[in-house]
């Protein structure tokens, strides 16, 4: 593969400066490769590929574009390129690029976290069967996503009932057996294969029809919860009984979605795609055993680029993600340019045949058509979300700016106190940008001056730090609020105010009062009501409830941290099992109360440590 880069080339609305960008223009082959988008801050918003890097760059800066491509072009500082020496080449180094870098106007899988897959690590001497919301690709096998028809607990469930496979996270080389069982072997729940070596090959049967499950076959499933319902009801457990019931009826539901005129080993990804001018949805549609799994939609407002274009970009990062390859792709006609290439990737990166078809008419025909719907109806549906969104960001934000009598509102920092009889004071400082918030500018602030419970003092104290950071021009502390909102009334706001004139510094600052949602401001001491649903006032409100939340979080986490260290002053209890226990029971009331038998429920806690921790915790 050749390499090939453009000197930086400056963008700006300037005819002198864009006619000699395209003399430089002149100088890019008509070869394949990819290429990358940066704007001013050097940062990469655009990756594409291209057959005639010439020929597609040159498109960019002809004629009138519209829409989110303009705002793109419009963002352009200067571009690189990579000369590749087949399309595929460039397909596939698109594809890497765009991992890496994220670019903001590529589509991106950014609600892949919404959907779990089941994975199961075939790489350990006894595999595990897990959930797993962002799998990477480690050599384990992926089933899903589990989006509609039978939720990701339910397939967990019957998996758990039907084979006593191991849940724990203890790493085995096989190579010494365990001394005994922990509680799950000895109870059944595992055939425990780490203390018995002799039931290696039992465990991985099991794991083997796991799979099979999974891939559609239900006959020995059903057969195993048939007879497991039976032996608790003769047991006369009859709560389990019935919760493996449940289960059953479950499995019915994912029989129910078979698609009849399609065959048992049917499995058929179906994609396509919608677009309007706030927002452009990928709906995916998995068929697996002949069996509607669920359909979903990617969605993403800022992508640009023709459907094709978008389409496959998306497709290649979905498998790369996924690696739940099926044996045939669906596609509407206006992809059928991109069928092979899309077939050369999969067994280039796979080593495995997948078809991609543009069906013309009958089932899968219907497939494609039921897939673009549901595209459509997200798509449409969204509009009124999209309005909703932006009333409740860049409108409050106008709106907000006006009652305040302020230019402009980019920037909310807000803050609160944390603390409970006056002990472990802390603070928090969270900050909304343009209406939504910037997590990773969030602070917390561990109050070291005051003694007791002295709201006024210690919201001084954090302001005073703050502020500080922002005059010394501390890193990521050095962007000046446009806006500070405190929780509270009349008397925060000016002990705050206070701080703000010692630092000799112009940042507008109000309070919002709960009892009553008054906005209180420094030129004024009568409240400013707005109407409950006024827009800038439910601002304002997410903003304080944030803090509020963030503040308590943090407090509730210090004393969580000095209980675990309590916890580790007990012989035998090291970091991870005390957060273990702190994670389990929640509170140090809960921890107390617990009898002996409820730590052994804990993964990685036998019976009798269970036993060794109830009594170093209740030791006068």
């Amino acid at each position: 593969m050749s390499f090939f880069l453009l000197n930086k080339t400056k963008m700006c609305n300037n005819s002198s400066v864009i006619n000699m960008f395209k003399e430089e223009l002149k100088l890019v082959p008509n070869k394949p490769g990819s290429y990358q988008m940066y704007d001013e801050s050097d940062t990469v918003i655009y990756v594409g590929k291209a057959k005639n890097l010439k020929k597609r760059l040159s498109s960019y800066f002809r004629g009138t574009h519209t829409g989110k491509t303009a705002k793109m072009i419009s963002n352009i500082a200067y571009f690189k390129y990579i000369v590749t020496n087949t399309e595929l080449e460039s397909f596939i180094l698109e594809i890497n690029l765009i991992k890496k870098y994220n670019p903001k106007y590529n589509i991106l899988l950014k609600d892949d976290k919404s959907f779990p897959f089941i994975k199961i690590n075939m790489k350990e001497k006894y595999p595990r069967v897990m959930v797993a919301r962002r799998p990477k690709r480690d050599g384990s096998l992926l089933f899903g996503p589990y989006v509609t028809g039978i939720r990701i607990s339910e397939m967990m469930g019957l998996i758990k009932w039907a084979y006593p496979i191991r849940w724990c996270n203890t790493n085995f080389d096989g190579k010494k057996p365990a001394k005994r069982p922990c509680l799950h072997g000895e109870i059944g729940n595992c055939l425990a294969p780490c203390a018995f070596p002799e039931r290696e090959k039992e465990y991985l049967d099991n794991i083997q029809k796991i799979i099979n499950f999974l891939n559609g076959d239900n006959k020995d499933i059903k057969i195993q919860l048939e007879k497991k319902m039976k032996s608790l009801a003769s047991q006369m457990r009859f709560e389990e009984a019935l919760e493996v019931k449940n289960l059953l009826s479950a499995l019915d539901i994912l029989d129910a979605q078979i698609i009849t005129t399609l065959t048992s080993s049917s499995n058929i990804d179906v994609f396509t795609l919608a677009s309007s001018d706030e927002l452009s949805a990928v709906n995916v549609m998995k068929i697996r055993a002949g069996k509607n799994i669920g359909q979903f939609n990617f969605p993403d407002e800022e992508v640009v680029g023709e459907k094709s274009e978008i389409l496959q970009s998306f497709i290649s990062s979905y498998y790369v993600e996924a690696q739940d390859l099926p044996r045939e792709i669906l596609l509407e006609e206006y992809m059928k340019e991109s069928g092979s290439l899309i077939e050369n990737f999969l067994y280039e990166k796979f080593g495995k045949n997948v078809k991609v078809l543009f069906p013309e008419k009958g089932i899968k025909r219907k497939l494609v058509d039921n897939s673009v719907k549901n595209a459509e109806n997200f798509v449409f549906a969204s509009r009124d979300k999209f309005e909703r969104h932006k009333k409740l960001t860049t409108d409050a934000l106008k709106e907000l700016s006006e009652i305040l009598k302020l230019d402009k509102i980019y920037r909310i920092e807000g803050y609160d106190i944390s603390n409970i009889s006056g002990t472990n004071n802390v603070a928090s400082m969270v900050v909304f940008e343009n209406g939504e918030p910037a997590k990773k500018e969030y602070r917390k602030f561990k109050i070291k001056t005051v003694e007791g419970a002295n709201d006024f003092a210690c919201l001084q104290e954090t302001l005073k730090r703050r502020l500080q950071s922002l005059k010394d021009g501390q890193k990521n502390l050095d962007t000046k609020p446009d806006l500070i909102l405190i929780d509270g009334g009349l008397g925060q706001l000016h002990s705050v105010k206070e701080i703000i004139n010692e630092f000799n510094m112009d940042i507008p600052v109000v309070s919002l009062a709960k009892q009553d949602e008054e906005i209180f401001t420094t030129s004024s001491s009568a409240p400013i009501r707005l109407e409950k649903n006024n827009y800038a006032l439910r601002l304002l409100q997410r903003v304080r409830d944030e803090s509020h939340r963030f503040a308590v979080l943090y407090h509730r986490n210090l004393r969580g941290q000095s209980l675990t260290s309590f916890l580790q002053e007990i012989p035998g209890i090291g970091k991870a099992t005390s957060e273990k226990i702190w994670k389990h029971f929640k509170t140090k009331e809960n921890i107390f109360n617990a009898p002996p038998e409820a730590f052994a429920e804990i993964e990685g806690i036998s019976e009798a440590k269970a036993i060794e921790i109830y009594n170093g915790i209740h030791k006068e």
